[in-house]
C-alpha cells in the first residue's frame, strides 16, 4: 500500500515547490516506508510525489515513482497493483514497447501510449488508484478501481486540485 500524492495548479506557469511534494511523500510514510520520489513538469504547473511499498520491482531505484513515459508526454504515481500484468507486459513487449522497470506501474504508460487512457482502462484489472498527467493536453486524470478498494481522494482549492 503506497502513497500518492500531487498538485495541478490553475495557473500552469505557478511554480512547485519540491519542499511541498517532499512533505506530501513523507506524511504518508506509514503507507510507503521503502522509498518516496516525486517529479515536477516545468511550466505545467504539475507535480507528483510518491511514498514506496515495494511489492513486485523490488529495487529502490528502478522502481521509485512517479514514472515518467520515455517521449516525456506522460507521467503516472499509482498504488496498487494489476493482476494480469505479467500477460499484459508480454503482449505489450511483443509490440515493441520497452520496459525499464519491472513495476506493473508502467503499464498505464505504456497502454496509454498503445490505445489512449480511456480504452486502456477496461484492461486493468486489480486494486489500485493512480493519477496520470498528459503533457500535451495539460490534462489530469485521477483513476480508481472499480470497486475502491484503493482509495483516491483530492480537493479543489482557489489554486488549484
Amino acid at each position: 500500500m503506497c502513497g500518492i500524492a500531487g498538485v495541478l495548479y490553475h495557473d500552469a506557469l505557478h511554480p512547485v515547490d519540491p519542499d511541498r511534494l517532499i512533505a506530501m511523500a513523507a506524511i504518508q510514510y506509514h503507507r510507503g516506508p521503502d522509498g518516496f520520489g516525486w517529479k515536477i513538469i516545468p511550466g505545467q504547473g504539475v507535480g507528483f510525489s510518491h511514498a514506496r511499498l515495494s511489492i513486485i520491482d523490488l529495487s529502490e531505484r528502478r522502481g521509485q515513482q512517479p514514472f515518467r513515459s520515455e517521449d516525456g508526454r506522460y507521467m503516472v504515481t499509482h498504488n496498487g497493483e494489476f493482476y494480469d500484468y505479467k500477460r499484459l507486459r508480454a503482449d505489450l513487449t511483443s509490440r515493441g514497447f520497452r520496459f525499464a522497470t519491472k513495476s506493473d506501474t508502467e503499464l498505464v504508460l505504456h497502454l496509454t501510449q498503445r490505445l489512449g487512457l480511456l480504452d486502456s482502462l477496461p484492461y486493468l484489472r486489480g486494486e489500485f488508484a493512480f493519477a496520470l498527467y498528459e503533457q500535451d493536453e495539460e490534462r489530469l486524470t485521477l483513476v480508481r478501481d472499480r470497486f475502491g478498494v484503493k482509495p483516491l481522494y483530492w480537493t479543489l482549492t482557489d489554486e488549484g486540485l
